[in-house]
């Protein structure tokens, strides 16, 4: 009885505390299945893997959708940009110079129209800038700015160089910077030209001023309306002791309703108080300046006058190129004159 007690002790025992071999006895019994049921997972698993991966495939490289290419080929420039927008794509413009067709006119596209692309491509336009030119062109009423880049357009892609040459300016009823002559003259062909040259007009200008009474009016005011006429004028000072009188037109010469023109002189008597006319002689003066032709924009013109009492600042103003100044101002003897131009030096001027 103890025998078999024993031994049923030891067997259970021996057999409950070995695990693994318990499983490795059901793995061989039972191999075929389990190998099987792993493929199958496995095969599944790949199938699931590729499916997923093709759809984000497609998904990534779907792009935008497709749009059919407008047929802008013979219309304007901007109706063919507005129609190429329409349809979200892009274009890239390409000028060049056509015979027959006129300026701004689409000659041609790529791709062609009713072709099939995504949203956004590039569509190459062809856009004609005119006939060539083999003729100068009449450049009247036109600006030396203008010409200048228009030269530089058509003739940079034929192989030419044509400059401007002399520009000149002269009083005309045309707008004043505008082009009222040229030479060669329009229509010379541009194998025989090199330079052109250019009249601008200064405006019109006052060529006869009647005269009004300046009697009683201040010196500085009265020299500034005439000198804008281009009329010149004489100061002879007398002396007053009526503060009132100080600076201002006793009398003048020639009289009211006198015709002058341009550069004539009027005579002005002007009353100054002794003190001031014991320091030294303070006399009227008028500067005449023309603000260079070759200029490209506007130019800032700055006077500076010296005398013995110091350096002041008389004027400081943009210009346009070919403006005619007239600029009164007051100093005593020995006075020197600096022209700025943009800030350089242009002119010096001496008054004794």
């Amino acid at each position: 009885m103890r025998r078999y007690l024993k031994t049923s002790k030891g067997g259970f025992l021996k057999r409950a505390g070995n695990p693994f071999r318990l499983f490795k006895d059901y793995l061989i019994t039972h191999s075929r299945l389990i190998i099987r049921n792993v493929v199958i997972v496995i095969a599944v698993s790949l199938v699931v893997f590729i499916a997923v991966g093709l759809l984000v495939f497609r998904l990534m490289w779907q792009g935008p959708p497709e749009v059919a290419v407008p047929n802008i080929t013979g219309k304007d420039l901007i109706g063919g940009l507005i129609a190429l927008q329409n349809s979200n794509l892009h274009a890239v413009v390409d000028p060049r110079f056509f015979s027959d067709s006129e300026k701004n006119t689409i000659v041609e596209q790529n791709p062609k129209p009713g072709s099939i692309v995504r949203e956004g491509k590039d569509v190459r336009i062809i856009v004609s800038k005119g006939p060539i030119i083999s003729v100068i062109e009449d450049y009247t009423g036109m600006t030396v700015v203008f010409v200048r880049n228009r030269l530089q357009e058509i003739f940079s892609f034929q192989g030419k160089t044509i400059q401007i040459g002399k520009i000149s300016t002269v009083a005309s009823e045309s707008p004043r910077g505008t082009i009222v002559s040229q030479y060669p003259p329009p229509n010379t062909p541009i194998a025989e030209v090199d330079a052109i040259d250019l009249v601008v007009s200064k405006g019109r200008e006052v060529s006869i001023v009647q005269l009004a009474d300046y009697t009683y009016e201040n010196i500085k005011e009265v020299m500034e309306t005439l000198a804008l006429k281009g009329i010149l004028v004489h100061v002879v000072p007398e002396e007053v002791d009526d503060p009132e009188q100080d600076e201002i037109i006793l009398a003048q010469e020639p009289p009211e309703g006198t015709l002058v023109s341009r550069n004539e002189t009027v005579t002005f008597y002007v009353g100054y108080l002794p003190t001031e006319r014991k320091k030294d002689t303070l006399s009227e003066r008028v500067i005449e300046f023309e603000v260079p032709v070759d200029i490209e924009d506007d130019a800032v013109v700055r006077i500076v006058v010296q005398d013995r009492i110091g350096e002041r600042e008389i004027y400081h103003e943009e210009n346009m190129a070919g403006d005619l100044l007239t600029i009164p101002f007051k100093s005593y003897s020995n006075t020197t004159a600096f022209i700025y131009v943009d800030g350089g030096l242009q002119e010096v001027l001496k008054y004794e």
